[in-house]
């Protein structure tokens, strides 16, 4: 029980990097992943593709 304090500091630093780690994995996925929509061109010039089995 003398190592406690030690065990939840290393606990709540372990949270507090997995959410900045999150965050920032967010930020940087959702601006790449809006430039890629952006160079993409529009959506509707693009074929539907063929739906086999469908009547």
């Amino acid at each position: 029980m003398r190592n406690l304090p030690a065990f939840v500091a290393v606990g709540v630093l372990g949270v507090v990097l997995g959410l900045l780690l999150s965050v920032g994995l967010a930020n940087g996925l959702s601006t790449s992943a809006q430039d890629a929509a952006e160079t993409a061109g529009n959506s509707s010039t693009i074929e539907q593709p063929i739906e086999y089995g469908a009547r």
